[in-house]
């Protein structure tokens, strides 16, 4: 079963503004489900897993962490089967030898899921860029710093909000 994060009481709206990540347990407050964005997170890093989720659930996201490709497909699907529980975007950490590879995307979007997706890889390889945009994805090169993660979220999910595609 996916793990549900609650976002804090403290939310930055300005997607240029610094990220300041909060103190304390990040499952204070549960954002109403009509306003709440969701994120589904997925990295077999426990430590980048919780940073990267701590960085959005101080952005004011609910978020679910997974930690491998079959809680991620259980996630989608669970959320995909409720019509308020969509995710606004996947975050997916891809591996070169781990769990993960540019496999676990395809069956993502082979199971129907269209949520725009950020894949954050540290293979700079030109086919792999070109297999993700192909994926419709976005291309986020390890290591990376945390608030061009951030911007760019922001950027895709406000995007599909105002209606421009369902996917980037």
């Amino acid at each position: 079963m996916p793990v549900q994060t609650a976002t804090p009481t403290l939310s930055n709206t300005d997607p240029l503004a610094p990220v300041a990540l909060p103190t304390g347990d990040r499952s204070q407050t549960v954002p109403s489900a009509s306003v709440a964005r969701r994120i589904l997170v997925v990295e077999d890093d426990p430590a980048l897993r919780d940073l990267i989720a701590d960085v959005f659930a101080f952005e004011g996201y609910f978020v679910t962490e997974a930690a491998d490709e079959d809680t991620m497909l259980r996630a989608t699907q669970f959320a995909n089967d409720k019509a308020d529980e969509h995710f606004d975007l996947v975050v997916l950490g891809l591996q070169a030898h781990g769990v993960f590879g540019i496999d676990t995307l395809a069956r993502l979007r082979d199971s129907g899921c269209r949520t725009p997706a950020i894949v954050l890889a540290a293979q700079p390889k030109s086919k792999l860029a070109e297999r993700i945009n192909e994926l419709d994805a976005l291309f986020l090169e390890k290591p990376f710093a945390l608030e061009n993660l951030r911007i760019v979220a922001n950027h895709v999910v406000h995007a599909r909000k105002c209606g421009f595609g369902q996917s980037v």
